[in-house]
């Protein structure tokens, strides 16, 4: 009897098989052979991993045939067993498949190794070498699948549940938190506190999150992310906030939206601190000045104004004319007011409420008169002011202790004048004046010095003037004044912002520090008598100074009317001339003086309110805002016609125009260019052009200051220059034409 002959297997590809990750089940080798010289049948084969085994992630793949074969895999041994033709058994081997179950696989070599046997010996071992290719996967997020509801004031977890994975990658290097609709710019906010070296940068509704940290670390980033929303009026339309996170690859954008719960805002009201002072017989206004907000409601339904402490029922009245829908009602000590009606017409119903004592002998006293307006869902936080009755006090300017005057008359409204008289700084320093609330200096509580105070006499600061350090030739600093009006019976102090502006700190609270405030040491006040004093300030560049003539103005109460078109500009970026309350033509005589370079430009265009809007299609209405595309354009274009104002370098010069009546007037300065430059179709030509308004600023810098009542100084270098706001001065004459 013949000796058995063993099966032989020949692999026909000796080259190895390339498998990339996440491919689907691929033949290991579809023409291998099987041959038996002494057998039609085979019994049983093994195709076994016996190489750079990966347990978790290798599987052969086997499916069973009507041939009578069958398979089974376990531990990287694929098992054949069942007898069948050496051809069907050649067929089986062809069809193996490898596949990595792994995001993440080992990218060892695999070597397979097949054996087949006819039921007496196994075959030779035939193999083949897989090599695995691993691919980058990008990280996965997966974000809560309901929506949030966030109310109003509230600062909000988006997504505490939110999961980031990333299977072969154990660090990410950055992500994006995106409002992607619904995005208000003036509201959303995206917030994150910076940690385990990720750090957060919000713009415009984008998140950016930066720094190498672990993917937990990324999660838990994530998952402290808020939205919070700034107004008190909020819009109420969903927010989508997108989610993705990178490494080497970008991961999907997952989502969870945001639904805006708005809730009611109590109205606001906020009465002048210091007291009224009431003269025998008459009816006097109680607070001329006080204001009402409601940032929820257009309208208010009620308001309720009473005398508390102090009243006399025999003798005090409030009285009140019914306007705009308004009812009153007084009944002793109590005035009602009734009827819809809106904010503003609430606001004016309230300054005109009238105080009058009915006895010839008045009762002597302090009446503290409150006021609460109700908007029919929310009521104010009641707010007071004083009435002094029969209460002496003096009349006119003094100065009852160091640094702060006292302005008090028989009128309601007092006007004080401030005369530039000396300086010799060598920067260009803005004077403004803040009320107070005492003798001491005091605002709402805060003490000269303690924290917070700078900020809040920065909200009651009114510009008066500034002194420039290099005049240009004709230019008389001498005869700089503004008039500002105040509300009598009042307490102010003064402050200087050094090398710079109100505006500009307005603009920039990181400029705050420029701001210096009037003390005992480094003001000096010479009492001038008739109600005048002179006021004067050390240089606070050089602690050597000894001299209080850094700048020095002389202040004092006068009767002389305010100059015609300067009602705003003691306000916030108020270069401005207001005419709004003039019925006639207006007559402007300029003086225009210059010290530079550049052949600059001046003209004036009409806006609709002192926050600069433009009215495009002469329907009286805002259509265009400061900042908004288009803006520059429009206010050159709408320029009024004939106050074209240039003048040749040290040179002077005076022109006539003329300003319509009803409208406030807006100077705008073209650098080294005229309007044309602007206005043609070429935008390579385009000249720099700056406002007093620092949003329609390119650079957002100040470049128009108030030098004196209808007196403003230029600067026309971008970013600020030299600050010596020189470069051009246009001095005005304002009357109306009978």
């Amino acid at each position: 009897m013949a000796e058995p002959v063993a099966p032989v297997i020949t692999p026909t590809n000796q080259n190895p098989l390339t498998y990339t990750e996440n491919a689907n089940a691929t033949v290991i080798d579809s023409s291998i052979t099987v041959t038996d010289a002494d057998s039609t049948n085979l019994t049983g084969a093994t195709v076994s991993i016996t190489t750079g085994f990966a347990g978790e992630e290798d599987i052969l793949g086997f499916t069973n045939q009507n041939d009578g074969i069958t398979g089974e895999y376990i531990d990287g041994v694929l098992t054949l067993t069942g007898t069948a033709t050496v051809a069907q058994y050649q067929a089986a081997l062809q069809r193996i498949t490898y596949r990595n179950s792994s995001d993440n696989p080992s990218i060892s070599p695999r070597t397979i190794s097949f054996v087949v046997n006819d039921g007496y010996l196994d075959s030779n071992v035939a193999t083949r070498n897989i090599n695995v290719s691993a691919v980058d996967d990008a990280p996965v997020i997966t974000t809560t699948n309901t929506t949030l509801y966030y109310t109003e004031n509230a600062t909000t977890a988006i997504d505490p549940n939110l999961t980031v994975i990333d299977a072969d990658s154990t660090n990410l290097t950055g992500a994006t938190v995106s409002i992607t609709s619904g995005f208000v710019s003036t509201e959303d906010i995206l917030s994150f506190t910076n940690q385990n070296g990720i750090t957060g940068s919000y713009s415009n509704g984008v998140l950016t999150l930066t720094g190498t940290a672990t993917v937990d670390q990324y999660q838990t980033a994530l998952q402290s992310i808020t939205y919070r929303n700034r107004s008190d009026n909020p819009s109420t339309a969903s927010r989508t906030i997108s989610f993705a996170v990178k490494n080497n690859l970008p991961s999907n954008t997952a989502t969870r939206n945001i639904n805006v719960i708005a809730v009611n805002d109590a109205p606001v009201l906020v009465a002048t601190k210091n007291a009224v002072k009431y003269i025998n017989n008459n009816s006097i206004n109680i607070d001329s000045n006080i204001t009402v907000t409601d940032v929820d409601s257009p309208n208010l339904t009620i308001a309720v104004i009473r005398i508390n402490d102090g009243f006399n029922s025999l003798e005090d009245i409030l009285e009140f004319t019914e306007q705009n829908g308004i009812k009153g009602d007084y009944d002793n000590g109590f005035l009602t007011l009734s009827g819809t009606a809106t904010v503003a017409q609430y606001q004016a119903a309230l300054r005109s409420i009238k105080y009058r004592n009915s006895s010839n002998n008045p009762s002597v006293g302090i009446r503290t008169i409150s006021f609460l307006v109700y908007d029919g869902s929310a009521e104010s936080v009641a707010v007071t002011r004083n009435v002094n009755v029969g209460i002496n006090e003096t009349t006119g300017l003094t100065n009852p202790k160091d640094d702060v005057f006292f302005l008090s008359g028989e009128n309601q409204k007092i006007r004080l004048k401030v005369q530039l008289t000396g300086r010799s700084a060598n920067v260009v320093n803005e004077l403004g004046l803040f009320t107070v609330d005492d003798a001491q200096g005091t605002i709402d509580g805060i003490a000269p010095g303690a924290n917070g105070y700078a900020e809040a006499a920065l909200t009651r600061s009114r510009v008066i003037l500034s002194a420039l350090n290099n005049n240009p030739k004709g230019f008389d600093y001498n005869n700089l004044s503004s008039i500002l009006e105040l509300d009598s019976s009042q307490n102010f102090r003064f402050l200087l912002v050094t090398d710079g502006t109100l505006d500009s700190v307005r603009n920039n609270p990181g400029l705050i520090n420029k701001l210096l405030f009037s003390s005992v040491t480094t003001q000096k006040i010479t009492d001038l008598g008739e109600n005048a004093f002179s006021v004067g300030w050390k240089d606070p560049f050089n602690n050597n100074a000894t001299e209080f003539n850094h700048l020095v103005v002389k202040i004092q109460q006068t009767d002389q009317d305010l100059p015609l078109g300067t009602n705003l500009q003691n306000n916030f970026q108020g270069e401005l001339i207001d005419l709004r309350d003039v019925k006639t033509a207006v007559k402007a005589e300029f003086s225009v003086y210059r010290e530079a370079a550049y052949d600059n430009y001046v003209g004036f265009y009409q806006v609709v309110d002192e926050n600069g809007g433009i009215d495009t299609n002469g329907d009286g209405k805002v259509d265009l805002l400061t900042g908004q595309a288009g803006y520059i354009e429009a206010a050159v274009r709408n320029r009024v016609a004939g106050i074209d104002l240039a003048v040749s370098n040290q040179g002077s010069a005076s022109f006539t125009g003329t300003f319509q009546p009803g409208g406030i007037f807006v100077p705008f300065i073209i650098v080294n260019g005229r309007p044309d430059a602007l206005l043609d179709s070429n935008p390579n030509n385009n000249p720099a052009i700056y406002f007093p308004f620092l949003g329609a600023n390119a650079d957002k810098i100040d470049h128009i200051r108030l030098l004196a009542s209808n007196t403003f100084g230029f600067e026309d270098l971008s970013g600020g220059g030299d600050r010596d706001f020189n470069d051009l001065i246009v001095k005005i004459n304002l009357s109306t034409v009978v």
